[in-house]
């Protein structure tokens, strides 16, 4: 079952760009269509958190990175989703447990070590491919979903930072703090575009997508890692990218080059070799996603 639900949800968030292109294309354009989304998890959970805000005294600097750093996570994963090449977005998110190498060095003042010197050169260098397919490298290369997908990972290394460094704090609230960020965070980007209209019987799929893909990912996977050792999580978890990989090729005509796919296993790779690092308290690729 562990298994089963971290490919299950791992799936989920590999395909996300699918459901994401299609409300983006019905009129729910965007940061609208992520403040719609988290806003429906948020009241529900935000009522239930409160009613136990007792448990939340002496965990007010988390909740609040979590807000700040896990609403931004999702946001800009989510803007560049809708826009961006899916291979190219999933594979620089996919950087964030190297920028965890360098958070955890500075905040937790752990030893970056040989594993994660190698870590690091592995991703620069499949960056580099990625970004430049192949073609050497140049900053003009990077676009705004490039951007906006980069940027999501660091927020999630130090969201990351942010759970490692508070235990204590029960898994509910924690998502109750994202969500909320999610929602306040996509607010001012909202207000740039024009008001969205969606169809009325649009608005029933848009329920389901919040509680059953993006809640129900979110639970299937901390619910798999939470019960498998860290070695099978870390080699099942980038199954998000294939699944993004194939899904993008079949339904949206994306194709990457060979030195692009290398790229990608660069980066895998580097992933691999730091979410094993440290066994007893790893850096999770999905554990403060929600």
């Amino acid at each position: 079952m562990p298994i089963i639900a971290l490919l299950v949800g791992s799936s989920l968030w590999g395909v996300l760009w699918w459901p994401l292109r299609y409300f983006d294309a019905a009129g729910l354009r965007g940061a609208w269509l992520i403040f719609a989304i988290y806003l429906l998890l948020a009241l529900p959970a935000g009522v239930w958190s409160w009613r136990r805000r007792c448990e939340l005294r002496r965990h007010g600097g988390s909740l609040v990175g979590l807000f700040l750093l896990g609403g931004w996570t999702n946001v800009a994963f989510m803007l560049a989703l809708v826009h961006g090449e899916v291979i190219r977005v999933l594979l620089l998110f996919y950087l964030s447990p190297v920028w965890a190498i360098f958070a955890a060095r500075i905040f937790l003042r752990e030893a970056i070590g040989w594993r994660g010197a190698l870590a690091v050169s592995l991703a620069v260098g499949g960056a580099v491919l990625v970004v430049s397919h192949g073609q050497g490298f140049s900053f003009a290369d990077l676009d705004m979903d490039d951007l906006l997908a980069m940027s999501s990972g660091l927020a999630f290394a130090l969201s990351n930072v942010v759970l490692r460094a508070d235990t204590v704090l029960g898994d509910l609230h924690r998502a109750t703090a994202v969500w909320w960020g999610c929602a306040l965070i996509a607010l001012p980007f909202a207000l740039f575009q024009p008001v969205p209209v969606l169809p009325l019987p649009e608005y029933g799929g848009l329920l389901a997508f919040s509680w059953l893909w993006i809640a129900g990912a979110t639970v299937a996977v901390q619910f798999g890692v939470a019960r498998m050792p860290v070695g099978t999580s870390a080699v099942i978890m980038p199954f998000e990218v294939i699944v993004g990989a194939l899904s993008a090729w079949w339904l949206a005509g994306e194709m990457p080059t060979l030195l692009e796919w290398f790229g990608g296993v660069l980066i895998l790779a580097a992933a691999l070799l730091q979410i094993t690092r440290n066994r007893g308290r790893p850096i999770s690729l999905e554990e403060g996603r929600c």
